[in-house]
């Protein structure tokens, strides 16, 4: 038998080249932190740093388009509701509830699952936003409020703050809920959303694994190991 290849396949090949793109950029600059970790290169620490947040905000954003576009996920008519708002966290609010529209169990387990991605996506990607903003707006030393009047103290901190040992972590962590909502988008109620209930708990698992795995390991460590390494001519 003959397998068809749609227009909707297609379309989500191509698009995902994006994400190829965006992942071998996140190795390269990955490269340049850590070289300029090993020679306490902390001007060029921060600024590659802040290019990693970048490359991570911009794969954030197109990996959720990527997932919207799910073939034999969602109508293209759902797909315009959910892409046409601007902000980010909405987007994925409005993909996760339509992800579960399709589940019609009663009592506590959709809500609560519902929930628990909800906060995730909260937790570890509102933030992101909020600073993205301000480096793709060139604030990289003096961040200001969003009416671009005053300046912007909170920013400042997180700026200061935020390192590749985070920014890993929420890579990793994304990766993981994507393929949660992915779960949801592709199952189906004739075999008994098995793609969602394969998915919903390893990954949630994962995240936990991550988030725990995360809490032992710092900048300091992470430079202190790669000192340990002979730089490659």
């Amino acid at each position: 038998m003959t397998s068809v290849t749609t227009d909707e396949q297609i379309f989500h090949s191509e698009f995902s080249k994006n994400l190829i793109t965006l992942d071998s950029a996140r190795r390269k600059v990955n490269m340049q932190i850590n070289m300029a970790l090993r020679k306490d290169d902390s001007h060029g620490v921060m600024l590659y740093t802040n290019i990693y947040l970048l490359i991570y905000t911009s794969w954030s954003e197109a990996a959720l388009v990527k997932l919207v576009h799910t073939p034999f996920g969602f109508s293209e008519s759902v797909k315009k509701k959910i892409l046409k708002d601007r902000d980010v966290l909405n987007k994925w609010t409005k993909c996760v509830n339509t992800a579960f529209a399709k589940f019609c169990k009663r009592g506590s387990e959709i809500p609560n699952k519902k929930k628990k991605i909800k906060n995730l996506v909260d937790t570890y990607l509102r933030t992101q936003g909020q600073i993205r903003n301000k480096i793709a707006h060139g604030q990289w030393e003096y961040p200001l409020y969003s009416n671009n009047l005053f300046h912007d103290p909170d920013a400042l901190v997180w700026l200061k703050t935020i390192d590749v040992i985070q920014i890993d972590t929420w890579f990793e962590i994304h990766k993981e809920l994507i393929e949660i909502v992915r779960g949801l988008i592709d199952s189906r109620e004739h075999n008994n959303h098995k793609a969602h209930y394969n998915e919903y708990f390893a990954r949630l698992a994962n995240i936990e694994q991550i988030i725990e795995k995360r809490k032992k390991w710092n900048l300091e460590e992470k430079k202190r190991r790669l000192k340990l390494k002979p730089i490659k001519k």
